[in-house]
Order: structure tokens, then sequence, then C-alpha cells
């Protein structure tokens, strides 16, 4: 086993042996281009699932734009897989400007590309991943062209979930903007729906932050109402098509916050980044859908450590129990941040860790983009100037860098350990879980702290998990009541 190894197994146990275990994420790598060159911005894009990461370098090769693919090995390390181009680059495309990773897809944005002879309309480019690399599989364009649209343009702009592709177009139409919806259906990717502000106008910047999330659609229009920004709120009907449902606003709209700039969506919550609010403090606010069906600001959250130029709320990503927000000081003088804040018993986001690289300096644009999954988080840094060795100085080539939660729970609720029980141990086509309480949701960890296995919407006090699929090997089990309590237990499987 090794010394990390045994070190997350410590902390983890740590963790649970008290009633308010704290995330603390830790840097593992720092990422370069393997082919670095200034003013590359390596890092404006980042994206991470349990295997794979990506990082989007949108002005390499004068700004045509590329996209960097690395893979998490057995020794939990990772490493560079292969590099992305667009099979058809122009200059100022900027590929590699968005980035997401959805199940077997990579999604990369060029916003600025241009095609058939329209001016900056903007691509997508679709990876399907075939066992052991990455294929180009198709490029996505609006079935409408227009100059200067810029689809995909930011990466607040992309969002993807299984198979659906959500881009935001915010420069179309003299920036009133636009978002389109493609789906894939019977094995090909289409163009399945265009959503428009309901009163549009122009310089709104519809769709520069766009997030979806199982029935909901989320739209930032940042510059809307005399740039106060506004969020549109989408439901998916019956017939799968995206409904409008509400705007919603800041409670203390102001103009040139930009609320909406990015957007988030989790469950029934909201995150949504304001990131000039107070003169460029910056704020990020969370609204709740209530009992009544009603979008309802819940939190304002600024920073511990607010700074003119600090820009707090340029990204926030909500999941989980967690919601991370970047303040990346943009042209400012001190070095960013990266908040971490969890949720309490009263519905108060406490924040617990602010996120640094070990190499910080100023003007790295540290949290110009940021990605989560589980207990990764990926940062971009695309103004940092050195390699993953700190030496060799490049200007602007970019970097991003690849954190990990060694608690994996993070939040302050209560262990119930001595409330479930778990048979048998070790265990090989089943394990069953019996509890005191009802049971709302179980997640399965292996020892490097990656998610296998996640149940939702239980609601029974008894449940066997199904283990056939599963390795030989030692698990954990982060068992949630429906009254909020946690348990963790260990398992053994001998498959």
């Amino acid at each position: 086993m090794t010394k990390n190894r045994i070190f997350f197994l410590l902390i983890f146990f740590i963790a649970f042996a008290s009633t308010s275990a704290i995330a603390q994420y830790e840097q593992t790598a720092k990422v370069v281009s393997n082919n670095r060159e200034s003013r590359a911005e390596y890092g404006t894009a980042v994206a991470i699932d349990e295997n794979f990461a990506v990082v989007g370098a949108s002005r390499e090769n004068i700004a045509s734009g590329a996209a960097y693919v690395y893979k998490l090995n057995a020794d939990g390390n990772w490493e560079f897989l292969q590099r992305f181009s667009a099979p058809d680059p122009n200059f100022g495309a900027e590929f590699g400007g968005g980035a997401k990773i959805s199940q077997d897809h990579i999604v990369i944005a060029a916003g600025r590309a241009n095609v058939d002879g329209v001016i900056r309309a903007g691509a997508l480019y679709v990876y399907d991943f075939n066992g052991t690399t990455w294929d180009f599989s198709k490029k996505l364009v609006a079935e409408e062209l227009a100059d200067d649209a810029k689809l995909g343009m930011n990466p607040t702009s992309l969002a993807v979930e299984n198979n659906i592709i959500v881009a935001g177009a915010p420069g179309e139409n003299a920036w009133e903007g636009r978002v389109y919806i493609f789906q894939k259906i019977a094995g090909s990717w289409v163009e399945v729906q265009r959503l428009s502000s309901p009163n549009p106008d122009v310089n709104e910047n519809f769709g520069i932050g766009v997030a979806v999330s199982e029935n909901y659609l989320v739209v930032g229009a940042n510059e809307e109402d005399n740039t106060k920004g506004a969020v549109h709120i989408f439901e998916k009907d019956g017939n799968g098509l995206w409904v409008y449902v509400k705007r919603i606003m800041a409670s203390d709209a102001m103009p040139e916050a930009y609320f909406g700039s990015s957007v988030s969506v989790y469950d029934n919550s909201i995150a949504i980044g304001a990131y000039n609010d107070n003169g460029g403090i910056g704020a990020t606010y969370v609204f709740e859908k209530d009992s009544n069906g009603d979008w309802v600001e819940e939190s304002k959250i600024t920073p511990s450590s607010p700074s003119t130029e600090g820009l707090f709320g340029f990204n926030c990503i909500l999941k989980n129990e967690f919601l991370v927000v970047s303040a990346p000081h943009v042209y400012g003088l001190e070095s960013a941040e990266v908040y971490v804040y969890s949720k309490d018993n009263n519905n108060n986001w406490n924040e617990i860790q602010k996120v640094l690289s070990n190499d910080l300096a100023p003007e790295d644009f540290y949290g110009w983009n940021i990605e989560m999954h589980e207990n990764q988080l990926i940062v971009g840094a695309p103004w940092e100037d050195h390699d993953e060795n700190g030496e060799n100085e490049i200007d602007r080539a970019g970097s991003a860098y690849i954190f990990k939660d060694l608690s994996i729970l993070g939040n302050n609720e209560v262990a119930i350990q001595n409330d479930l029980t778990i048979f048998p141990i070790p265990a090989s086509e089943k394990v069953t879980f019996i509890s005191n309480a009802e049971i709302d949701s179980i997640m399965v960890f292996n020892q490097l702290g990656a998610v296998v296995k996640q149940e939702k919407n239980i609601n029974s006090s008894i449940y066997s998990l199904d283990l056939r699929k599963f390795v030989t090997g030692i698990y954990f089990a982060k068992v949630i009541s429906n009254d909020g309590k946690i348990a963790v237990k260990k398992f053994i499987v001998t498959n």
C-alpha cells in the first residue's frame, strides 16, 4: 500500500470519528502543456471526471487553440493521454475556450470559430471514448448561423449532462444572445431546441452562463437590465422540451454587478455568480425552490478576504453538499483564491477552505475556470508562467491544478455509526445495510476515494447493494438517512 493511500485512509477514519468532518483539498498535481508556448493560455477551460481531466489552451498557435486530456493511472497519478485540435482549425477560433466531460463524451468549444464563411459563429467538437483513447466524433454548429454569435464563447457558456449539450451564444443578434440545445438521438447529435430570453433586447448576453441538471436548465444574462444581470430558469415538460418558468434577479441588484455571469444548478438549488458586485469584490447568490415551487433567494455569499479586484463569483459550482467559488483577481495585484463552502443544518453556507496552489502568484488568473467531480477539483490558471516543477518561465503559457478532498464527507453533519449495521463482511454478491432510520442514499468509494456506485431515493431502512460488478478490494459506504444524518461503513468485497 502506498504512502498516499495510507494517508488517505488515515484522514478518512479521523474524519468519521468526529461529528464535524471538514473538507480538506490538497494539491495532487500541476499539469502543463507538453508543447508550452508564450500566451497559449493553457487553463482557460478545465473539466474533470472520475478518471479523466481536460485542459483547454485557447490561445495556442495564434489562437487556433488546443485541448489536452489526462488520465488517472492505477497509482493515482495524472498522466498525459492525448492532445486535441480542431480538424478544421482557423486562427482566432479559440478551440479549447470551453471544455466538458460527461459519461463517454468530451465536448470542446471554439467560440470564435468561423463557420462556412460566417464570422465567429462558434462551433462545438464532440469526442467519444473508444475504451482506450478519445476519437473525434462530430462538429456541432447552429442550424441558423449568425455572425459573432460566439457559440460556447466562455467556459461558463457550455454545459453537458449525459447525452445533452447546452451551449450559449451570447453574442448573437448584437449580444441579445441565444442558447442552443443538442441531443444524441439514435446515435446522432442533432439540434433539438433553441432558447431565447422572454423579453429579448440587445446587449443582454443571454447565454453567457448556462447550466443543466436533470429537469432544470438555467441561463445567465449578465448585462440584462442595465448590467444588473438576470437568470432565466427553464424546466423540462412531459414531451422533453425546455419550457420557460421564471426570471430571477438579486434582491440587491445594482448596475455592473453582472449577476448571471456564471451559474450552477444541483437538485433544487441554483448558484449564481455576480463577479463585479460591490465594485469588483463580487458575490455569489444561492436560490432554493420552496415547497410552493417558487425560486427564493436563500443566501448571498461574499469572500472572507474581499478585494475590489477579486471578482468573487467569476465561476461557481454547486454539487452535493458543497459550493465552490473562484475569485481570480483578473489584472489584480493580489493572488487569487478558490473558496469551498458547506451548508449546515441551519441552511447557512460556511467557508471551510481556501484552495490555493503550491506556487500561487498574482496575475496568474488562477480560478478563471474551475470544475469538480466528487472529491476531485481542477482549477485553471491561464496566465501562470511556470512548468510543473515551478521552472522554465514562459509568459502566460498557463497551467492547471488538480486537488483532492481527502476527507470525502466535508460537511458538518452528525455521523450515525451505531445506528447502521452492514453484513456480511467480507461480501461477494451483495452487501446489506440495516438502519434505525430510513436510508435516503448510499455512495460507495474505493480506496483511492473515487465514487464507484451511487444509489438515491432509497426510502427504506433495509437495502441490499449488488456487488457482482465490483472487483476484490476494500470499499467505504457513505450512507445518508432521510433526516440528513450520515454514517460511513467499511466493507470488503471478495469476488
